[in-house]
């Protein structure tokens, strides 16, 4: 192999520290224990994890919310970051049905361990109205069965998790979901 073809000892190795690295974390980010998988807004304590009545989500502004106050309307929750391509894409598709869905069911945009400042300028750009909110410490996605990002959970109006979908969704997506799990028609 000509010498101008062969990455040196030095690049091999960084990238495979870098390589292991970005595996190791993702782990850690997205490992989950089974026992924790979602059913309804009532789970059970396990060990540290709060459970879904006890989780909270922080306002961009500071404000602490208690997940439990999603009770009394279906809700869509979507999980994002500033950084994830599909949730920038499925942002103006959600948009779009909260728009033509009005007050029939909340929507609620959660930024995963994203920083509130980035999270807030994605919402900005993306024209989404609906709530957003920061899951700061991605403990919020864990409860609610999320694995990969976009993640999107519906809850029924008792705050039971009807469905959860990992992955990015277009808004005729969205709305044989609310249609299928919720009855509503979109």
């Amino acid at each position: 192999m000509p010498a101008s073809l062969r990455l040196s000892w030095r690049v091999v190795a960084l990238s495979t520290v870098l390589a292991l690295g970005a595996a190791v974390g993702t782990y850690a980010l997205l490992a989950d224990d089974d026992e924790l998988a979602p059913t309804s807004i009532e789970l059970t304590r396990e060990g540290d994890v709060p459970t879904a009545d006890e989780a909270t989500f922080t306002t961009f502004d500071g404000e602490e919310v208690a997940l439990s106050s999603l009770r009394g309307t279906p809700t869509v929750v979507n999980f994002f970051a500033s950084t994830c391509t599909p949730c920038i894409t499925e942002m103006p598709a959600f948009e779009e049905v909260h728009q033509d869905l009005g007050a029939e069911v909340a929507f609620l945009g959660l930024a995963v361990t994203d920083r509130a400042d980035e999270a807030q300028a994605l919402v900005d750009r993306t024209g989404v109205t609906y709530r957003t909110a920061q899951d700061r410490d991605g403990s919020v996605i864990k409860i609610m069965g999320g694995a990969v990002l976009p993640t999107t959970v519906l809850l029924d109006a008792d705050g039971a998790v009807v469905a959860t979908h990992n992955g990015e969704l277009d808004a005729d997506e969205l709305r044989a979901l609310l249609a299928d799990e919720l009855g509503i028609p979109a």
